[in-house]
C-alpha cells in the first residue's frame, strides 16, 4: 500500500517592488504639505465656481463649456478642492 501525503500549497508570493525613486519620493513629501493643500484647495475651488458659473461665457483659444462638460468640470474641481479643504481640517491644530 501507497501512503499519501497531502500537497501542502505554497501561498503565491509577490515579486519585490523596486524601492521608491527620487521623484517618487519628492512627490509623496509634498502632498500632505499644508501649502500644497491650501493652493488645492483654493485654487480648484476658485475654478469650479468659475466653470460653474460663467463656464459657456469664458474663451480659451476659442474653446468655451457647454452643458455636461461645463457640470463635470465644476463638479471634479469641486471634488478635488472639497478633498484639499477635508485633508486641511483634519490636519489642523487643536488648541489646549
Amino acid at each position: 500500500m501507497k501512503s499519501q501525503t497531502a500537497s501542502t500549497s505554497q501561498p503565491a508570493t509577490r515579486p519585490a517592488s523596486p524601492p521608491p525613486t527620487r521623484k517618487e519620493k519628492l512627490v509623496k513629501s509634498l502632498v500632505p504639505a499644508r501649502p500644497v493643500l491650501w493652493f488645492l484647495f483654493l485654487f480648484n475651488a476658485a475654478v469650479a465656481i468659475a466653470a460653474g458659473a460663467v463656464g459657456s461665457h469664458l474663451h480659451l483659444h476659442g474653446h468655451t463649456l457647454h452643458g455636461s462638460q461645463q457640470v463635470m468640470t465644476a463638479a471634479g474641481m469641486g471634488i478635488v478642492a472639497l478633498g484639499a479643504g477635508a485633508a486641511l481640517f483634519l490636519r489642523r491644530t487643536k488648541r489646549a
